[in-house]
């Protein structure tokens, strides 16, 4: 084989022979068995077999692989904590909204994200608000005198002549 192929540019000469493709045009000929056959002489004169080298680099590859998985171990095992410290912390928050506000109860509340939270309380709010002003609205209909109630006299009216005159006489 006295071709010479650029392997970088992976180029054949001008005058190499050319085969028809499926659709009846021509293309230049397949390169890749000229590039490895080029690739393996190579290696072969520097004096490094290919298996030998393909060891090396599966070797390599082995090693990268197990930096790898326990790269991933350790940041698992950092997320899984961070999930409980967000836990935790949600948690918290939740204690704090229900305690700052008499209005709130622990079944009002709910929701496993601070923004759950907070969504929970404004439809708490919501309703709180809505209850509040039906009442000042039916408060506003019932009037209430101010101060004591008028003294009348008792209503004797459905009482008997004798019960009457009993009455009148305790009086004195």
């Amino acid at each position: 084989m006295n071709e010479e192929i650029n392997i970088e540019t992976a180029e054949t000469p001008a005058d190499a022979p050319v085969a028809p493709d499926k659709t009846g045009g021509f293309k230049n000929p397949p390169l890749q068995d000229h590039v490895i056959a080029r690739s393996e002489a190579t290696k072969q004169s520097q004096g490094i077999e290919p298996e030998k080298q393909q060891g090396e680099k599966l070797a390599q590859l082995e090693t990268a692989l197990g930096e790898a998985k326990q790269s991933l171990n350790t940041r698992t095992g950092d997320c899984d904590r961070l999930k409980a410290a967000l836990d935790d912390a949600v948690g918290a928050y939740r204690k704090l909204a229900v305690s700052t506000s008499p209005l709130y109860s622990d079944d009002m509340i709910s929701g496993s994200s601070v923004e759950e939270i907070d969504a929970s309380i404004k439809k708490v709010n919501g309703l709180v608000k809505k209850m509040r002003s039906t009442l000042e609205a039916e408060l506003k209909d019932l009037t209430i005198p101010a101060g004591a109630p008028e003294r009348s006299a008792p209503d004797l009216s459905g009482l008997s002549p004798r019960e009457k005159i009993k009455q009148g006489l305790e009086k004195k």
